[in-house]
């Protein structure tokens, strides 16, 4: 035998016994050199326990004996019971009564909860534990740290059938991605009426327009199980938490199996300090309830036939927060189809075989039959073993027969179309007008009446429309919810900033006249682009970095920056062998069947002088500069019409604000679109390749225009780099620490914080102790444009006099102003880093660049001359406003040849305009 495996088979048991601290060659592991250790002469800080040396350097004496004996001696053993006597008093004897992560360690180590007093390492798998104290109760004991590796990312998921999605869910994604380190929406792709009307690319479409990004809606078979999202993640670094609301909060709970483990899914927050990888286990969590909208509530509202469009139409914006005219079609048109499932269950019933009226129909619905079934059965102590109706005949029988006989063909189905009740609407009310609109609904339904009856009013004061009834007790408070509120004249750049349907709109009379002038705005067909501070789910440490990249040169990391320029736009496409273009998205449904040919381009345009040229000529051109390519090339482009180009028009005779004094064509890129007008993809680097296919067949000049790329640009690093970043970051982080702000919150935080301080400010003024749902509903008001609070509501919850005329005064009078200013610094800011970053730039398209911003300063001078001769006091508000904004990002010396540079940050396209957004905003004000 070796010598080696002699001194092995003599030490190990010993060593094993003995906790493990001395290693097989003899080494006692731990236990350095003194002249290596630095003590610490108070002890006060060190987190460990004083040891007396002389009992530790005994410890090793008998370590060194009992190596020396023959295992399983006599002597040996009473060594070994000396050396356990001796290890117990150096606190070395403890079992592991606790296992903990490194995270968790280090946590409870720096919260001061623990204090560790001993180290020890196994002498052959080198696992550590440690005796620490528990300050708190200074209970002993020790601590091994958990194996494998560590949680590095928590993904959240909320899952559901979002038949729609609303508000509701909005806030419950906003209040999980918070939660956790990414957050993500799952759902099906089920399309079976009635529970599921919509499919997911008809979800995706919807949720990306209330402000989910794309990219973080993923579809499951099972929205409650994330297999294909969770594909892409580390299984053992990765933990899963699924969100639900307070209504569904028992979908999942916590177990034991019948062996002792957990079961798969697991509460979180119990769970916090021990989470596992995803594969191990799901956690979940309750997100508290937001608002009282509800999927049933919004099915119902946009597809009941008896509710008015225009009552559909004003939920929709305000349930979703913007207007899309397709959306809104394809949702009132798939939940109006939900009510042809049903049939209701008529009131007739008979009392000795005499018909008896019972008034409308008792039950809405088979699932209404069937509660109300159940409750009277409790009742009377039984249960339901039956019902009288066939569920699978009631959901397939023909209701072919009842879609023509509602109100007014058929009979009326209100008892009455106010309130019924005393004191508030009747649940069996399918109506609760009061005021003027019961009124006129009361006059509708007599006008019906009498059209085929030899009868006639005998007062005629009972066909004025204004009158109302005086002694209802809802009327006054009608009166004044109908009572119009005054609305600020916006246009321009300003048209922007809240509603999604101004920029639909906009985007649809881009080509109208206005005062002789043609107005042609930078959307068109394509859209509308944002500046950082209009993301209001940007987060302060997003901004800060975008100010960063600016300044330092790096805006390119994602994708080229290129210079935004200040033409007009049009949008191309090819099909069945001739060009199409678009003016407004009505064009791009159905691979442009509506859309304009050449011929349609001249009528359209016809009589309007250098717009008229600057169209005209740009199609005829593009026909025969892409006629000249092959089928291949015309269908790789352009799809047969599915594919459209967006590009810019620069005819030096119809220039807006900048002189670029160029004819060229620009070609920016092109997007995929289904049938309805939908961006189904984009078709990647297809500027690039239809400008080098023109340029190929030597077809990129022609008579009119030459045929370019994008201009890309490089962003210099600023000279003053630090400098700079200091400036515009310390401004940022001092807007942010207004409200003690962190990093990770969003500007939207920041919008909330201010209304909510300026509420409770003056509230307390008024010595009004505000309650927290009416400080909550005043702040989403004000502060994101919720009109869900009413006029009304607000006089029936605010009980204090003089703190609700304060409100209602700033509502009607300072809001619009406030928004504005609480905006301004953020404005201000990136107008001014815009400016900083452009100044230094050059290469920009415009042929002579000092006889460009030339011309802008002659503009600009004649536009306040003009304003300030004519004498109109909203034009000189206006313009005092721009001039300000002008003046604080530099004045005439910020001005540059161009309208602004085009970036990416994280997926999303931004833009930086520096001085033209005032300068554009000023010159506008001699068109309208």
């Amino acid at each position: 035998m070796s010598l080696k495996k002699l001194v092995e088979q003599i030490t190990q048991p010993i060593v094993e016994d003995m906790g493990g601290i001395v290693s097989g060659d003899g080494t006692i592991n731990g236990s350095p050199s003194k002249k290596k250790v630095k003590k610490n002469k108070t002890n006060k800080m060190s987190g460990y326990k004083k040891v007396n040396e002389n009992d530790k350097a005994e410890l090793y004496k008998l370590y060194s004996k009992a190596m020396k004996m023959i295992p399983g001696s006599a002597n040996q053993k009473k060594i070994k019971k000396q050396i356990v006597v001796l290890r117990k008093k150096l606190g070395m004897n403890e079992k592991v009564q606790s296992t903990v992560t490194s995270k968790s360690f280090a946590k409870k180590r720096k919260s001061g909860e623990w204090t560790v007093i001993s180290h020890d390492q196994h002498w052959k798998t080198k696992k550590s534990k440690f005796l620490v104290r528990h300050n708190k109760s200074d209970k002993r004991f020790w601590v091994k740290l958990k194996e494998g590796k560590e949680i590095k990312k928590v993904i959240g998921v909320f899952g559901g059938r979002f038949q729609p999605f609303h508000s509701g869910h909005l806030a419950t994604y906003k209040w999980l991605a918070k939660q956790v380190d990414e957050a993500y929406i799952t759902t099906s792709n089920i399309k079976k009426p009635p529970r599921h009307p919509m499919n997911f690319k008809e979800k995706v479409r919807h949720m990306v327009k209330v402000g989910i990004p794309k990219n973080r809606i993923v579809q499951e078979k099972t929205p409650y199980v994330a297999d294909n999202l969770l594909k892409k993640f580390d299984p053992e670094t990765t933990a899963v938490v699924y969100a639900f609301g307070t209504k569904d909060a028992g979908r999942l709970k916590a177990g034991t199996k019948k062996s002792g483990g957990k079961t798969y899914y697991q509460d979180y927050k119990k769970s916090k300090g021990d989470i596992k990888g995803y594969e191990e286990h799901g956690y979940f969590v309750t997100a508290p309830q937001f608002g009282n909208i509800s999927g049933t509530k919004t099915r119902d509202m946009l597809g009941n036939p008896k509710i008015d469009d225009k009552e559909k139409l004003k939920f929709f914006k305000k349930t979703f927060g913007y207007y899309d005219k397709g959306l809104y079609t394809m949702m009132t048109n798939k939940f109006k189809k939900l009510f042809e499932y049903y049939v209701h269950i008529f009131e007739s019933s008979q009392i000795n075989s005499v018909d008896t009226d019972d008034g409308p129909s008792m039950f809405s619905n088979l699932k209404a039959y069937t509660s109300r079934a159940e409750i009277e059965a409790g009742r009377l102590g039984w249960e339901l073993a039956d019902l009288l109706v066939n569920v699978d005949n009631y959901n397939s029988q023909d209701t072919t027969y009842n879609k023509d006989t509602a109100y007014p063909k058929g009979p009326v189905d209100n008892v009455s179309f106010g309130p019924a009740g005393i004191n508030q609407p009747s649940a069996q009310n399918l109506t609760d007008y009061v005021g003027t609109e019961l009124w006129n609904k009361w006059l509708d339904h007599i006008d019906m009446i009498l059209s085929n009856q030899d009868y006639e009013y005998v007062d005629d004061l009972a066909r004025t429309r204004k009158t109302v009834i005086d002694d209802s007790p809802e009327t006054a408070k009608q009166m004044d919810a109908e009572e119009p509120e005054d609305t600020e004249i916006r246009d321009g750049d300003d048209q922007h900033d809240e509603l999604e349907i101004v920029k639909e709109v906009l985007s649809l009379t881009s080509n109208l006249e206005r005062n002789g002038k043609e107005l042609l705005l930078m959307g068109g067909a394509y859209g509308h682009m944002s500046h950082p501070f209009d993301d209001k789910d940007l987060t302060f440490k997003d901004l800060k970095k975008i100010i960063e990249l600016g300044l330092g040169g790096q805006l390119s990391r994602e994708d080229n920056v290129t210079e935004k320029t200040d033409g007009q736009n049009l949008m191309i496409s090819w099909k069945d062998g001739k060009l199409i273009t678009a003016r407004n998205k009505g064009h791009l449904k159905n691979k442009g069947k509506t859309a304009l040919g050449i011929k349609d381009v001249e009528s359209k345009f016809k009589g309007r002088g250098d717009i008229r040229n600057a169209f005209v000529y740009a199609v005829r051109d593009l026909s025969k500069a892409i006629g000249a390519l092959s089928d291949t090339q015309r269908t790789k482009i352009f799809g047969e019409g599915s594919k459209w180009m967006s590009l810019e028009v620069m005819w030096p005779a119809s220039e807006n604000v900048i002189n670029y004094d160029l004819t060229e064509l620009i070609f920016h890129g092109a997007m995929e679109y289904d049938d309805s007008g939908k961006v189904i993809g984009q078709a990647k680097d297809s500027a690039r390749m239809l400008k080098g296919m023109i340029k190929q067949v030597n077809q990129h000049v022609q008579k009119h225009y030459k045929i370019s790329k994008p201009n890309f640009v490089t962003v210099p690093k600023h000279q003053d780099f630090g400098k700079m970043k200091k400036k515009y970051q310390g401004r940022l982080s001092k807007l942010q620490s207004q409200f003690a702000l962190k990093d990770n919150d969003t500007l939207s935080l920041y919008h909330q914080r201010y209304w909510e301080e300026y509420i409770h400010n003056a509230s307390k003024q008024f010595k009004y102790k505000i309650p927290a749902k009416v400080l909550k509903r005043l702040t989403m008001r004000w502060a994101f444009f919720d009109k869900s609070y009413s006029v009304r509501d607000m006089k029936a919850t605010i009980k204090n006099v003089k703190f609700l005329d304060w409100v209602l005064t700033t509502d009607k009078l300072d809001h619009a102003k406030m928004v504005k200013d609480n905006m301004k610094p953020f404005e201000e800011l990136f107008f001014e880093v815009g400016a900083e970053i452009m100044k230094n730039m050059d290469g920009w398209m415009a042929v002579n660049p000092a006889k460009s911003v030339q011309s802008v300063r002659k503009k600009l001078k004649s536009a306040i001359s003009n304003v300030r001769s004519g004498g109109d006091l909203k034009k000189l508000n206006r313009l005092k406003v721009q001039l300000d904004r002008l003046n604080a990002i530099g004045g005439l010396e910020a001005i540059v040849p161009t309208e602004g540079l085009v970036f990416k940050y994280n997926g999303n396209v931004y833009k930086f305009t520096g001085a033209f957004a005032p300068i554009n905003q000023i010159t506008g004000l001699m068109t309208f």
